[in-house]
């Protein structure tokens, strides 16, 4: 081993400064370095952050696990039941442990429902119920972390009441306007067989077809509108004779071929022809119309006659007939065209969700029955249309407000006669206006409290929001709104108001050369939808009592959506 100078040289210090000069100023290494000395910080944070992430997941899967345990105990199966033994609070452990089985790395220390109950007044029962529960979410990293598990917990709070008792004024919408397909496939196949020609001053050459009952009957007898045909374009008309019960309507061909209802041959050369003087020259036909026609028909003609040769005959022969319009069609659908799928129109799904309405109000009713003062739902339903009283509402025959338990295909069910639309004349309207002041009267003399001798009043309307009771076409004005206004806020009344809107869509107005229609659709069908949420009643959540249904979509189930949201008592408080 050397031996140190005896003494250093005396530029040693310089040396040495100059030597950590260097050094400093050379980082070869430093960050492997800097990396060593942060690796252990760099794992543990990793570490925690993946078990954080994975506790919270978990958190968020036992929190939705409270709340549904905290709801169904104010659900109408647990809300009946009494909790002074724990039963309910049972239950809802038990779901909550259902529904946390199995989660990977989870251990549930408590878990409690806390069900208070007190009476209600009139009210069968107000419940609240506070959920709780603490769980450990096991650590991946427990070596790095140097603990085992992280600690979780968390809390719902549901309350709900036994809901009141309600009346149910439902008023229906059977308008003409209300005829439209309820599919786009019936409303193509309607189009098609129901050639709408159009009064004389709006016909677009070649355009046709027309989705619904044009607001009127027989319109041949005012435009020559509406040529029905079957699907290999034969003319359709009503038998007017006496054995119209076994052969209701007649194909005629462009070729004059005549057949009956079940395509069995009648005779050739056919022809129709006035009732008159049973000329052939005045009756424009699908096959012989032009646009340059007198298109003004004289009521007389109608009954019009098919002129023809029987089979078999040389005799020439008459048979008394009438003309089809398109509601008729659509009725008569799969007899025009066999095999084929029948049209169903709105005011079809309309009574098929009253029935169902009252069906599923029974079964919501009777969940509750068991409790103390359980309620009672009551429905009454009304049509409002077109006729010759402005906005007609009809209570026959419905009767008076009744249970729907007794509702059960009882005598004041609705029924598809009550319910046919009645198809105006010229001069008549459909009027919101009239329909809901006549509604105001219809309402008790009081505003309802909820109990069983004072129920809530809900007025339901089913509409598609199209009027024309001071203009040709309009849609649900301010001035209704300002109705509805007074119905919900007015002491004397206090009703609440659900809107199911049967969505107006351009199908309904499609000729192109009629500046009313043309004008309705861009003016006025765009604010219908918000015209009806105004006129509904707005939930304290900020939602309204509405549902909307358009073409394809299930007018029963949003019925019954509406009738649930009048109804639901039952919320999370957090």
């Amino acid at each position: 081993m050397p031996s140190l100078p005896a003494r250093l040289p005396a530029h040693w210090p310089d040396r040495l400064v100059a030597f950590l000069r260097r050094l400093r100023a050379d980082r070869r290494g430093n960050v492997l370095l800097m990396m060593g000395a942060a690796l252990p910080l760099l794992l543990l944070a990793v570490g925690f952050g993946i078990d954080y992430a994975r506790a919270q997941r978990l958190q968020t899967k036992l929190d939705a696990a409270a709340d549904a345990a905290a709801l169904a105990t104010v659900d109408p199966t647990l809300l009946n039941i009494d909790n002074t033994n724990g039963q309910v609070s049972a239950a809802a452990e038990a779901m909550f442990d259902q529904q946390v089985k199995g989660l990977a790395g989870l251990t549930v220390i408590s878990r409690h429902a806390d069900v208070n109950d007190k009476a209600g007044g009139s009210l069968a029962t107000l419940r609240k119920t506070t959920f709780t529960y603490t769980a450990t979410s096991a650590n991946l990293f427990s070596g790095v972390l140097r603990m085992t598990n992280l600690t979780i917990g968390g809390s719902a709070v549901a309350s709900a009441s036994t809901p009141p008792s309600m009346n149910f004024y439902i008023a229906m919408d059977n308008s003409p306007s209300m005829l439209l397909p309820t599919t786009q496939t019936g409303i193509d196949n309607l189009k098609a067989g129901a050639w709408w020609t159009g009064e004389p001053y709006y016909f677009s050459g070649g355009s046709h077809g027309c989705d619904f009952a044009c607001h009127a009957t027989n319109m041949h007898e005012w435009n020559a509108g509406v040529y029905v045909l079957d699907a290999s374009q034969n003319s359709i008309y009503l038998n007017n004779q006496s054995n119209s019960g076994t052969v209701p309507f007649y194909r005629l061909s462009c070729a004059g071929v005549l057949t009956d209802s079940n395509n069995a041959s009648v005779g050739t050369n056919g022809v129709l022809v006035n009732g008159t003087g049973k000329s052939a020259s005045n009756v424009p036909t699908y096959c012989n119309y032009t646009k340059t026609m007198n298109q003004a028909r004289n009521p007389a003609d109608n009954p019009v006659y098919i002129k023809y040769t029987p089979t078999g005959s040389s005799t020439t022969s008459y048979l008394s007939v009438n003309y089809p319009d398109t509601f008729w069609l659509a009725q008569n659908y799969t007899s025009v065209n066999p095999g084929a799928a029948p049209i169903t129109l709105r005011t079809d799904a309309e009574r098929d969700a009253a029935v169902n309405l009252i069906q599923y109000a029974n079964t919501i009713e009777q969940q509750y029955a068991k409790a103390n003062v359980p309620p009672i739902y009551k429905m009454q339903f009304y049509t409002f249309n077109a006729s010759g009283t402005l906005g007609a509402l009809s209570t026959d025959p419905f009767g008076t407000m009744t249970d729907v338990s007794k509702l059960q295909l009882g005598a004041n069910f609705p029924t598809a006669s009550s319910l046919v639309p009645l198809l105006p004349a010229s001069g008549t309207y459909t009027s919101f206006t009239s329909m809901l002041n006549t509604m105001m009267t219809k309402f008790p003399a009081t505003a309802g409290t909820g109990t069983q001798a004072s129920p809530q009043n809900v007025l339901i309307i089913i509409t598609d929001g199209a009027a024309d009771e001071t203009s040709p076409y309009q849609q649900f004005t301010d001035a209704n709104v300002a109705q509805c206004t007074k119905i919900k806020t007015d002491s004397k009344y206090k009703v609440k108001i659900a809107v199911l809107y049967t969505q107006y869509i351009k199908e309904t107005v499609n000729y192109t050369n009629n500046t009313g229609f043309n004008n309705f659709a861009a003016n006025n069908i765009p604010y219908i939808q918000q015209q009806l949420q105004a006129c509904s009643t707005q939930n304290s959540d900020g939602t309204y009592l509405m549902q909307t249904v358009s073409t394809g979509g299930d007018i029963s189930a949003a019925l019954n959506t509406l009738f649930a949201m009048a109804v639901q008592s039952a919320r999370l408080v957090q």
